[in-house]
């Protein structure tokens, strides 16, 4: 089947719009890490607000900052696992920490609206829960075979398309 002759208006409209996405994936791409750092330290802000230090953490608070530094440690071995550049272990954190930010706000939105359906003293605990959700879901996963993963001995492999070595 034949396509059908494209004419100057299709090539520029295509063009334009090829254009836009590249433009808005590079906008999600650099400001989702922005967001991430910004929600970052407005949820360090709202745990220390009176300015007494560490006096003025609940209980709550402390365990969310010790679940925080484990699950930072956690990301880090991820990282290290699949070989991931600080680089990009640092935009892949900020990023996920973005998206944390993006369901923060939403749910900062929705209780300003919905004031009688949220307690106001639950609301920064489940802020802290996302941000910790957040950091679980982040580090890089896959399947791994922990039987030829802990094997001691290693056998060589061919991994060539040559026809003439697999004979």
């Amino acid at each position: 089947m034949a396509k059908p002759p494209v004419s100057l208006l299709v090539v520029l409209d295509s063009g334009l719009t090829y254009g836009l996405q590249k433009l808005l994936l590079f906008m999600l791409v650099s400001l989702l890490p922005i967001l991430g750092v910004i929600g970052l330290f407005f949820a360090y802000e709202s745990c220390f607000e009176y300015g007494r230090g560490i006096f003025e953490l609940s209980r709550f608070e402390i365990i969310a900052f010790v679940l925080f530094i484990a699950l930072e440690r956690r990301f880090a071995y991820y990282c290290r696992l699949f070989d991931y550049s600080f680089w990009q272990g640092l935009i892949k954190l900020f990023s996920v920490l973005g998206v944390a930010s993006l369901i923060v706000g939403v749910g900062a939105l929705l209780s300003k609206a919905l004031t009688s359906a949220i307690e106001p003293n639950l609301l920064q605990p489940l802020w802290l829960i996302t941000y910790l959700l957040a950091l679980y879901l982040c580090p890089p996963a896959a399947l791994i075979d922990h039987a030829t993963q802990n094997n001691s001995r290693v056998e060589p492999t061919l991994n060539t398309s040559d026809k003439e070595s697999k004979s």
